[in-house]
């Protein structure tokens, strides 16, 4: 599988912008679901401590949109990240838990570090993937659209998910039997590298931990725009 990222997408969000990559190879997606929950609902106290609905939107999970309206005046805008969505699911009340072991994991390394995280199973992905900048009106599925200018993800079947995160197509998510997993982990300034390398060997280590999985590292950024999966 080919990974591509087309420029339009760093005018639109940031050229700083970094996608990280996580190929999971060989995993057990069962046997420890149980234990990778108890480290997600750890979390998860944290947040209901922490957060209010006042308090959300001045937190280090927006702070790159702070920047990005310094660098871009009018022309930057804030997207609804994977994280707001499951930080409000947690004041909600909302089961966050799933039977797979990678999705606790990436929903509690997502929570724990506030940053946008999403998983994928490639198997259920068509052909090459592509990130770019919608041009016109997309719709996504029965009730969701993409407006023109908004960043969205792509196979060559169908809209998988909108940067950064705010809507997921079902379709391409990890089933307990699934076997191999493509993580993507979405970084923009104030994110320093050392806090990339931070949040990308943790991850890397609760996957080999619980899911007993081999996993390869690989980022987009404005110098590497595609890549291929080995």
């Amino acid at each position: 599988m080919k990974i591509t990222i087309t420029p339009a997408v760093f005018s639109r969000l940031h050229p700083k912008l970094n996608l990280i990559f996580l190929h999971v190879t060989n995993m057990d997606n069962q046997s420890k679901a149980d234990e990778a929950a108890h480290l997600l609902k750890e979390v998860e106290k944290v947040i209901r401590l922490t957060f209010h609905h006042e308090t959300i939107k001045n937190k280090m999970l927006l702070a790159p949109w702070s920047v990005a309206q310094r660098e871009f005046g009018e022309e930057a805008r804030h997207y609804q990240t994977s994280v707001e969505h499951l930080i409000k699911d947690v004041q909600r009340s909302k089961e966050l838990v799933t039977k797979t072991t990678i999705t606790n994991l990436v929903r509690y390394v997502s929570l724990k570090y506030l940053v946008p995280l999403a998983v994928d199973d490639p198997s259920k992905i068509e052909g090459d993937l592509q990130f770019d900048v919608v041009s016109g009106k997309k719709r996504t599925g029965l009730f969701h659209s993409l407006k023109k200018g908004d960043v969205y993800y792509h196979d060559t079947a169908r809209i998988i998910g909108a940067k950064l995160e705010y809507w997921k197509s079902p379709k391409t998510l990890p089933a307990p039997e699934t076997k191999e997993a493509l993580i993507h982990l979405d970084l923009l300034p104030p994110i320093t590298k050392e806090m990339e390398r931070k949040i990308v060997s943790e991850l890397t280590s609760l996957i080999e931990t619980f899911c007993n999985g081999k996993v390869s590292v690989y980022t987009l950024n404005r110098a590497m725009k595609s890549v291929t999966l080995k």
